[in-house]
This record gives C-alpha cells, structure tokens and sequence, in this order.
C-alpha cells in the first residue's frame, strides 16, 4: 500500500515537472500596438482604390448586349412560369366544379 502511495506521488511530481517543460517552451505573445482608426481608414481606402485598379470592365457594346440576353431570358422564364400557373388554376378549378 505505501509502495502505491509513492507511485502517485511521484506521477503528479512528474506531471508537475512536464507541465513546467511545456510552458516554457511556449513562447510569449507579443502584444500588438494599437492602431489609430485613421490609420486603418486610410490603409482601407489605399487598398480599395488598389483592388479598383484590378477590376476588367466590359465594353460598352458587350454590356448592352449581355444586358439584352437577361432581359429576354426573364421574359421567357416569366412566360414559361405563368403558362404553368395559369394551366395549374384551370385544372384546379376545373377539379373544383367536378366537386
């Protein structure tokens, strides 16, 4: 019993000790120093006006003519929605007077 008593004295002895290792081998963290709000204003719009520089902008020619190809693509999808409504209340109605 005492030979038990020793073994966990000393596994918490040797737990303690490797704690201790591991924490100074932890480095510390550096604080960072604050940064003024007009500082990070600044270096916003200073990498804003760096990203707008990056940006391909269409031709004029090729915006229209996307411009056109949305514009009929939500007619027909319009179109194709409402045949399928107008066809779905009909033969809900047409249930209906059977009823």
């Amino acid at each position: 019993m005492a030979d038990m008593e020793k073994d966990t004295v000393s596994s918490t002895a040797d737990d303690k000790a490797a704690q201790v290792k591991t924490d100074a081998a932890k480095p510390e963290k550096k604080k960072k120093d604050k940064v003024k709000f007009t500082d990070k204003v600044k270096r916003f719009f200073r990498d804003y006006k760096s990203e707008m520089k990056k940006i391909v902008w269409y031709s004029r020619k090729d915006t229209i003519h996307s411009t056109i190809l949305v514009v009929v693509a939500i007619v027909i999808s319009a179109a194709f929605i409402g045949a399928i409504d107008f066809g779905f209340s009909k033969a809900v109605m047409a249930l209906g007077s059977i009823v």
